[in-house]
């Protein structure tokens, strides 16, 4: 059977910042392509799914987005939205960088602490810069010397109002997710479907054989 036959797999995302670096907007342009500068403050967290599938590598993938409250009095509550989480998108504001990006690494601190699975290289951290339409300057030297010192961390630059870059997070997410993941999903649903069938067929004959019980009275 063809893969286009099953539903792709799910994969879980989490959006992590502080709050009003623009976790949301980012969100919200990436699933409805769409900018609203009336967004109201997300409260704990918002499950967003959205199918998508790579211009790169063709390949399908729904992914199941936390968009998690970066107010100090929802902090507590975060390890539980990014437990089992496959990717952390964790988000700075490029208009407010010498803040901003500080406390961003408080982020990414938190999911190497509290998340024991990030040592075992099953969440990728990504770090995003927000707001690229409002920065005076894309990149400082304190950016640069991270992403340096922390090649396995992807970074990219991205606005909302825009949509540069946005895309392109959740299609390098698709790409460099291994093939083994996808195979191990389609047979499995291809093994369900035949046991499905051959439980169907084993029922079909046996009620072909033993037919409905007959009476061998005069």
């Amino acid at each position: 059977m063809a893969d286009e036959e099953f539903p792709c797999p799910s994969y879980k995302v989490v959006v992590l910042g502080d709050s009003s670096v623009g976790k949301t907007s980012l969100v919200h342009r990436f699933t409805t392509d769409e900018f609203d500068t009336n967004l109201a403050n997300t409260i704990g967290a918002a499950f967003i799914t959205k199918l998508h599938a790579s211009k790169t590598s063709s390949r399908n993938l729904k992914f199941e987005i936390w968009d998690t409250a970066g107010q100090e009095r929802y902090k507590s509550l975060t390890p539980m939205y990014y437990r089992n989480s496959r990717v952390a998108l964790v988000c700075y504001d490029l208009s407010n960088v010498d803040d901003s990006f500080v406390k961003s690494k408080y982020w990414i601190d938190q999911l190497k602490l509290n998340n024991e699975s990030v040592s075992e290289g099953q969440i990728n951290i990504v770090l995003v810069g927000t707001k690229s339409d409002l920065a005076n300057k894309p990149h400082t030297t304190v950016i640069s010397e991270f992403t340096e010192a922390n090649p396995h961390v992807k970074h990219f630059i991205t606005s909302a109002k825009t949509g540069e870059g946005i895309e392109a997070i959740f299609n390098s997410i698709i790409d460099n997710i291994p093939e083994d993941f996808f195979n191990a999903h389609y047979e499995s649903l291809r093994q369900q479907a035949e046991n499905n069938q051959k439980s169907q067929s084993i029922s079909f004959l046996n009620n072909q054989f033993t037919g409905p019980n007959k009476s061998n009275c005069c």
